[in-house]
């Protein structure tokens, strides 16, 4: 059995990575004159495009669907993507990037990989495995931990 102060200091560490990575990440959206709501969503969009699921894009930001409107409509207003209505249910939309959003993306994307290079490329290989294993492992136990009841 793994001692309980291993495991967490291991869960307590999540949210200050995720807080110091999004930080970080959000320099890159901002030397591309963007906010960092607005980033991410360009960003997931292309990731999961072409035609997103409105909802999913929400879930995926992690912000209620009514939340995302506001950055939805900042990107259109600038012509980095468009909402279509899905035929035959009025009430949801997909999102897609326009040719200046898929430009907009590949530049993010490639100053991602940059920055990702210059904080964790001097690890071992095997080391970035393991955490990432560990990680996943954690989400996928959660998550069937929440659909059981157990929460």
């Amino acid at each position: 059995m793994l001692p309980d102060a291993l495991l967490f200091d291991l869960t307590n560490s999540l949210q200050p990575v995720r807080r110091a990575w999004m930080k970080v990440a959000s320099t890159v959206m901002a030397d591309l004159q963007l906010s960092t709501s607005l980033g991410t969503v360009i960003i997931l969009i292309s990731r999961l495009g072409p035609a997103v699921p409105q909802k999913e894009l929400a879930l995926e930001v992690g912000v209620n669907p009514a939340a995302l409107v506001r950055t939805l409509d900042q990107g259109e207003s600038a012509g980095l993507l468009k909402r279509d209505a899905v035929a035959g249910d009025r009430r949801s939309n997909t999102v897609s990037l326009l040719p200046p959003g898929k430009v907009l993306a590949e530049a993010i994307e490639q100053r991602l990989v940059e920055l990702r290079r210059a904080l964790l490329d001097d690890l071992a290989a095997k080391d970035v495995e393991t955490a990432q294993r560990v990680l996943r492992t954690l989400e996928m136990r959660a998550q069937d931990h929440l659909q059981r009841g157990e929460a």
